[in-house]
């Protein structure tokens, strides 16, 4: 769906643009037009009768007043046909003024408020508003110059950008230029959702300053190209200014941030990471000192603005290189993301600054660029959030191999005396244990001596075998020392006799070391001492009392299992003697 939505979009534009060309022999105005300033009680009769004033120089956009008169010559035989209508910039605009002055020296005016400026916009952020008389063929004829009036314009733009174009195309190109801004927002609004899901699950920062990024991206396109007077149509021009010339510089600086955050830990260098995030927020100090310091035009605003970008976009260039030489993958991403936008960015502020004039459609690439970016960064989003899970899954198992390591014995590969202690205290609350018991090897010492002591771990790994399929607990605390945790059957009660049970699994050690063990000619037998597990007993306590019947057990004659004192025979036994 996603591949289909591009494709739609990349289809619009392209059907689009032949359109916006055909219109075109539009003329561009900023070679021919003259300015003049005067105050807010400006008339076109004076204006007309004080022609010789205008300046045409290269110093035409300085001027004082708080009206800017704008005056060009209307050159019939290379306009389009049909009615004309005046088009460009509409940051910053109030009302405006359009006057035709004919061959006999009647002028042919029209006033707009700025209620009808906005609702005259076409896509792109621009005005469009007929000439007088060019409706009519015989009247346009006469034209020989066109006046405009802009009351308290704010950006040079306002004038620079002004072109002739015919009101019909434009007309007709206003609903499918604004459907394909409509998709390319929703495209680029799709992965803010993506990353508002993971980011409250996940909390990766990067999502975070992604999420703004897509969040600007979205509200310039809509704002710059005129969605926004079509979906909110009681906004002003001065609004639709301030959210251009704003969601672009905190875009910029979000972006900033994404990019240290994103690219993986060690890949953009420590002197070169303030660097970045000092010149990512310098558009939005700028555009803040703009607009507190200026109370009207300013010729220089829009050269101000575009040239806070620059600095960015070469740290940029120079940080995705240096953080490839470092060996990043998620730059890669970046690369592909942010080569068209700085691309087209270069050419926009070029034309920001007056450097040259430039091809205005270059605009259309760069809100596709922008929205290409956003969906190309959602993948690497994407991409990025699978190698922190994998990376976090392998700390993750190195760290249970650690632990299973500190808690497994080397030989036997059952528990060690750690991992005993920790069950031993998992149960004074889990209550799943209700005896422990100590098993030792009997005349262990001597199988060593005689038979090497190749032959005594074997004999050690085959008991630790065997305890291990036990349902009991088992782990070895010792030489040849073992301990169990004895877990009840489904019939016995927990506080019921695990004599006989341990009796059979001496008799089971026995047979397997006798199996397995074939170069030991004497059966090796088995001592045991079990001790009942009370509630908040101490480790300490419970393992000297099986230690202590573990010693009676192996004083009273070896391979057996002892759970009550022989050293206080009037005492009342726990459960009995067996013999094992």
């Amino acid at each position: 769906m996603r591949l289909l939505a591009i494709f739609l979009a990349l289809l619009g534009f392209c059907l689009a643009l032949p359109a916006s060309s055909a219109s075109a022999s539009a003329v561009r105005l900023a070679d021919d037009l003259c300015t003049f300033g005067t105050g807010p009680e400006g008339k076109i009769s004076e204006v007309i009768a004080e022609s010789d004033k205008f300046n045409c120089s290269d110093s035409k956009f300085d001027f004082a007043g708080t009206k800017l008169w704008a005056k060009f010559p209307f050159k019939a035989d290379i306009i389009p046909p049909g009615t004309v209508e005046i088009q460009g910039d509409n940051n910053g605009l109030s009302s405006i003024s359009v006057h035709s002055l004919l061959t006999d020296g009647t002028v042919m005016s029209t006033y707009f408020t700025e209620r009808q400026v906005v609702e005259s916009w076409r896509p792109k952020g621009h005005y469009g508003l007929p000439i007088p008389g060019s409706e009519n063929p015989a009247t346009r004829s006469q034209i020989t110059s066109v006046f405009v009036s802009l009351d308290n314009p704010r950006v040079a733009s306002s004038i620079t950008l002004m072109e002739l174009k015919s009101k019909k195309t434009w007309d007709d190109l206003k609903l499918p230029l604004s459907a394909m801004f409509a998709l390319l927002c929703g495209m680029a609004i799709m992965p803010f959702f993506y990353n508002a899901f993971f980011y409250g699950a996940l909390r990766y920062s990067f999502m975070l300053w992604h999420s703004i990024m897509i969040a600007g991206t979205v509200v310039y396109t809509f704002s710059s190209s005129g969605l926004i007077f079509l979906v909110f149509p009681e906004t002003d021009l001065m609004t639709k200014f301030l959210l251009n010339y704003w969601t672009l510089a905190l875009c910029i600086a979000a972006s900033g941030f994404f990019l240290d955050r994103f690219v993986e830990p060690g890949k953009i260098a420590s002197w070169l990471r303030p660097l970045l995030l000092i010149s990512a927020v310098l558009p939005v100090f700028v555009t803040a000192y703009i607009f507190q310091s200026s109370d009207g035009y300013d010729n220089n605003i829009r050269n101000y603005y575009h040239a806070s970008f620059v600095p960015y976009l070469l740290i940029v260039l120079y940080t995705m290189g240096h953080a490839l030489r470092r060996g990043s993958k998620a730059i890669w991403f970046q690369i592909a993301a942010w080569t068209p936008i700085i691309a087209f960015s270069a050419d926009r502020i070029a034309r920001g600054m007056d450097l040259y004039l430039g091809i205005p459609e270059l605009d259309y690439g760069l809100y596709f660029a922008l929205v290409l970016e956003t969906i190309i960064l959602a993948f690497g989003v994407a991409n990025r959030i699978m190698r922190l899970r994998l990376k976090h899954e392998h700390t993750l198992r190195e760290q249970v191999e650690l632990t299973l390591l500190a808690e497994t014995d080397g030989l036997t590969a059952i528990g060690n005396r750690r991992a005993f202690e920790k069950a031993f205290k998992q149960n004074l609350t889990e209550r799943r244990y209700g005896h422990l018991a100590i098993l030792d090897i009997d005349f262990f010492k001597q199988v060593n001596d005689q038979y090497g002591h190749e032959i005594g771990d074997e004999v050690l790994r085959v008991v630790g075998r065997e305890l291990s399929t036990t349902r009991h607990f088992s782990s070895r605390i010792g030489g040849e020392e073992f301990a169990l945790l004895i877990q009840p059957d489904e019939r016995g009660s927990r506080k019921g006799n695990p004599t006989s049970e341990l009796s059979e699994i001496c008799q089971l050690l026995i047979r397997s070391v006798h199996a397995n063990v074939p170069e030991i000619r004497q059966p090796v037998t088995f001592s045991v001492g079990v001790a009942s597990i009370p509630k908040r007993a101490s480790l300490r306590a419970v393992m000297a009392k099986a230690d202590r019947r573990l010693y009676d057990a192996k004083n009273n004659g070896r391979n057996q299992v002892v759970s009550f004192d022989l050293s206080n025979l009037s005492a009342k036994p726990d459960s009995g003697t067996a013999a094992a």
